[in-house]
């Protein structure tokens, strides 16, 4: 028995299981249905790496009571494992689609198929078609062993075709972290099948790669303004110093906009008001451009989006601008929404500097600000 090897591989995971909980779970800046998904899928690592180490290490014990715990623990085992790949299908396509209302359905068809399939596990007790725990209290698998790896292992084949699936604006840094997932749980679930009373790898590997893909959350997470939910300065900056490195030369359309007379509505109406304005205008934006477009809180009520100059820049401000004057004129806020805008267009690798391009810009801004002051007076 390798009981010691069970042991420190099950403790490693189970520490680093409960460290990103905690965590995440101290994070107010984040994604709310992201958090839940993954606290799922944690609770599903945890239970099912302990139920694997109880099992692991109660096999070959004497006694009769130790062959009922026996089928009961693997029956949970084989249900949180069962979750842990299922639920990893509606994790990884909201991590790479993020698309909240397409991952709920998903979620919710895992959920139904996870409920049936604990069902199933019910009358295991006296067919033993998955397992059965022989007399001397040892694993054996049943006739129906190979159906219960396709049922476990069929979630890893979904996860790949949806990956193919993916439209081109998903991130290369995304497909990368979803592969190395895919790749050290097949991994370590291969060990296990081939070795499985010499080694347990498999909740290690499934750990390392979460914990991977928990730290491109985190530098995500930096990259959100915390009251509006959109980019801030710092991935602003990190998308300029990446249009800086293109070699050919493409078009890029660059917006500005800022919220006419906000110190107004902070002054009357009170600071929480004002950022219910700009929550407003922000999910506008947001809801005004494509997937693949860039668009970021630059400063107090000052946004910018970028996107390529092929996308219709005006048809998209035509669109904030008919979002804002329909909320206007429902009345939904104490206040009337108004903007000032400025756009240009940038050419990478086209020997002009970006930072001089966005002075340029800002006076723009500023001339219309100036202008649109004096005309109020």
């Amino acid at each position: 028995m390798n009981f010691f090897n069970y042991l420190n591989s099950t403790l490693g995971s189970c520490l680093v299981i409960i460290l990103v909980a905690v965590d995440y779970l101290r994070k107010y800046n984040t994604d709310n249905f992201q958090r839940r998904l993954l606290i799922v899928l944690l609770s599903s690592v945890f239970i099912a790496a302990i139920f694997d180490y109880l099992g692991l290490t109660l096999e070959r014990s004497p006694g009769e009571g130790v062959n009922i715990a026996l089928h009961f623990i693997w029956s949970i085992y084989l249900i949180a494992r069962n979750c842990t790949y299922y639920y990893c299908i509606a994790f990884i396509d909201y991590f790479t689609h993020g698309n909240a209302a397409r991952t709920k359905r998903i979620f919710k068809a895992v959920t139904a198929f996870m409920i049936l399939y604990t069902i199933s596990i019910i009358p295991n007790f006296q067919y033993g078609y998955y397992f059965n725990i022989s007399r001397d209290n040892v694993y054996v698998p049943g006739p129906l062993y190979l159906l219960q790896l396709v049922i476990s292992y069929f979630p890893v084949i979904i996860i790949m075709i949806n990956i193919s699936l993916a439209p081109k604006s998903i991130k290369r840094t995304q497909i990368f972290l979803t592969s190395f997932f895919i790749i050290a749980t097949a991994v370590g679930a291969t060990i296990d099948v081939v070795l499985r009373t010499a080694t347990n790898l498999l909740w290690p590997c499934v750990t390392a790669a979460i914990l991977y893909m928990y730290f491109f959350i985190i530098r995500s997470d930096s990259n959100i303004d915390n009251l509006t939910g959109i980019g801030n300065r710092n991935s602003f900056f990190e998308y300029i110093n990446k249009l800086n490195k293109e070699s050919n030369k493409k078009n890029y359309a660059f917006v500005k906009i800022d919220l006419d007379r906000f110190r107004e509505i902070n002054n009357t109406l009170g600071y929480l008001e004002g950022d219910n304005a700009l929550r407003n205008v922000a999910a506008i934006i947001k809801n005004s451009i494509r997937h693949n477009d860039f668009a970021a809180r630059f400063g107090n009520d000052e946004f910018i989006l970028i996107t390529t100059e092929e996308n219709d820049i005006q048809r998209i401000i035509n669109r904030i601008n008919d979002s804002i004057n329909t909320q206007n004129i429902k009345h939904k806020r104490p206040y009337q929404l108004n903007m000032n805008y400025i756009y240009d267009v940038y050419t990478t690798n086209s020997g002009s500097q970006i930072q001089d391009f966005l002075a340029q810009l800002d006076n723009k801004l500023d001339r219309i600000k100036e202008k649109e002051t004096k005309d109020g007076e």
